[in-house]
């Protein structure tokens, strides 16, 4: 039997002894309160959507008024009178997706994809950046602002600027996986003004190199001097020889293969070997007890990092300013200054876009200068008057 639900009624609603009970309003059809037999008493709203009997809370009581419950279902009811269904979208969006969710596929589906290091790298901007922020938003609703923040916080707070360009970088690639998956229509992570980045231009000089080769020679952390070393003489990436295996060398035939699977552009990468580099690959060869060049703390495992071993040899060599990457763009630099051409570098480096080479273009210069040089010193050394010029190729005089 329905009732006119009151604020007076509700309140003296008594419980039932057990499961839950209802009253319903006379006012409005479909509309309830609901009483538990431990006391909670909450508005409730029945409706039909689509075929399917709906029963939706509307709020708990005394937080919800009658009079304001009452003006909700009714609202309600016109909202499933034009065919919307509240319910079952509220189903919907407590089912949505959520950043920690793309998250979930992105590693699964996408990551693998990538370099070993750069899994690593993306993980960490995941875990200690976006999932703290926006973890628990759901991405159908994570808006342009939202990543713009995200960015400036970052940028501000932290003072990485560069990070932060690099994490709305793998935001947007994300939200385009979202887009293709339909989790959502557009991408918030577009149009972020990124942050201004200054190219390196550090390149070691040959006196540098020098000294750096007397400091690796005497230091007593070899496993680790020698990585350095071969980063040195094959301007490899430093994942790529940190990772490396026996089986990727022909040490007869004096070369590297660098599996697909790691290297940077995903393809399979062969690198002829220098005489030192050979050398030193023999000689370690000699002494080797696992499958790794570099081992670590087993031989199963590789060596995780030089950083303690490469700060020690800029100290001792009296290098300043140098990060272990910088061995690869002093590795180019010595080979553009010897003539070497830019097609052959980005081949030796493994670069699969003529662009990234050309970045040491402008080191050619030096080599087109000195022998600039050798024609102005000719010209300069006034010889000129010295010499008997002929006849027949002496200037005519300009006549008055």
């Amino acid at each position: 039997m329905a009732v006119r639900l009151t604020d007076v009624l509700v309140r003296q609603a008594q419980p039932p002894s057990r499961g839950q009970r209802f009253l319903w309003d006379s006012e409005t059809r479909g509309f309830a309160l609901r009483v538990t037999a431990g006391g909670a008493k909450s508005f409730v709203l029945d409706y039909r959507a689509s075929g399917r009997q709906r029963r939706m809370t509307i709020g708990s009581y005394p937080d919800w008024t009658v009079a304001a419950a009452r003006k909700k279902a009714k609202d309600l009811k016109r909202e499933v009178k034009f065919g919307s269904d509240p319910m079952g979208q509220r189903h919907a969006e407590a089912g949505a997706p959520t950043v920690k969710d793309l998250w979930s596929r992105y590693r699964a589906d996408h990551l693998p994809m990538k370099a070993e290091r750069t899994q690593a790298d993306e993980r960490s901007m995941w875990e200690k950046l976006i999932l703290p922020a926006l973890g628990t938003t759901r991405v159908a609703e994570v808006a342009h602002d939202d990543v713009e923040a995200l960015h400036r916080q970052i940028t501000l707070q932290r003072q990485t600027p560069v990070r932060a360009n690099r994490t709305i970088e793998v935001l947007r690639k994300a939200f385009y996986l979202a887009i293709r998956w339909g989790w959502r229509a557009d991408n918030p992570a577009s149009g972020i003004r990124r942050n201004p980045e200054e190219k390196r231009t550090r390149y070691l000089s040959q006196q540098e190199l020098a000294r750096l080769s007397q400091a690796l020679a005497g230091h007593p952390e070899k496993t680790s001097a020698n990585a350095i070393r071969l980063l040195m003489l094959t301007g490899a990436r430093r994942g790529e020889v940190l990772g490396a295996r026996w089986e990727m060398f022909d040490l007869e035939g004096g070369i590297w293969v660098k599996p697909s699977a790691h290297t940077k552009q995903r393809r399979e990468h062969r690198v002829p070997l220098s005489a030192p580099a050979l050398s030193l690959l023999a000689d370690m060869k000699e002494d080797a007890s696992g499958p790794f060049v570099f081992a670590g703390k087993s031989p199963d495992q590789p060596l995780s990092d030089i950083k303690k071993t490469w700060a020690s040899v800029c100290r001792k060599a009296r290098i300043k300013d140098a990060r272990v990457h910088d061995l690869r763009h002093s590795f180019a630099s010595i080979l553009v200054s010897r003539g070497a051409s830019l097609p052959l570098i980005g081949a030796l480096l493994g670069h699969t876009q003529v662009a990234t080479t050309a970045r040491y273009s402008h080191l050619s210069d030096e080599p087109l200068r000195e022998a600039a040089e050798l024609v102005g010193s000719a010209i300069e050394l006034k010889e000129f008057d010295e010499i008997e010029v002929p006849d027949e190729v002496a200037p005519t005089r300009q006549r008055k």
